[in-house]
């Protein structure tokens, strides 16, 4: 099993999905749950005031889906290494990848703000 798991204060309530080099991530951000490019995918979540949001990464085949899809959908990833990001860019989770183009599904566990949030690649 590859499943990475990290807990995080969630800087602004977004985190990013992308290539470890970085995408081309949505503008203008909105009030959407999700936006999207072909190289970035921009998330909202629990705001760091409100307190920790656990991030899930891994593959397909290993996550148990504990909540709703939100998001299906491909990013470039021309590394070979997906990560998941903070506003600054920090990286909390990295995994590699075998496309250069990867499938993307995110599930969280609440509508507007959640604290649980499962990236599934593959």
């Amino acid at each position: 099993m590859n499943i990475k798991k990290r807990d995080y204060d969630v800087e602004n309530g977004i985190f990013f999905v992308s290539d470890v080099n970085g995408g081309r991530p949505p503008y203008p951000v909105t009030n959407e749950r999700v936006q999207w490019t072909s190289s970035c995918i921009n998330v909202h979540c629990m705001h760091e005031i409100d307190g920790t949001v656990t991030f899930t990464l891994a593959p397909f085949e290993d996550i148990a889906v504990p909540c709703e899809l939100i998001f299906d959908g491909t990013v470039e990833t021309p590394s070979r290494e997906l990560m998941i990001s903070s506003v600054e860019t920090i990286p909390l989770l990295k995994t590699e990848v075998p496309e250069s183009v990867t499938r993307i599904r995110i599930w969280t566990n609440h509508p507007k703000w959640p604290d649980k949030v499962v990236v599934g690649w593959g």
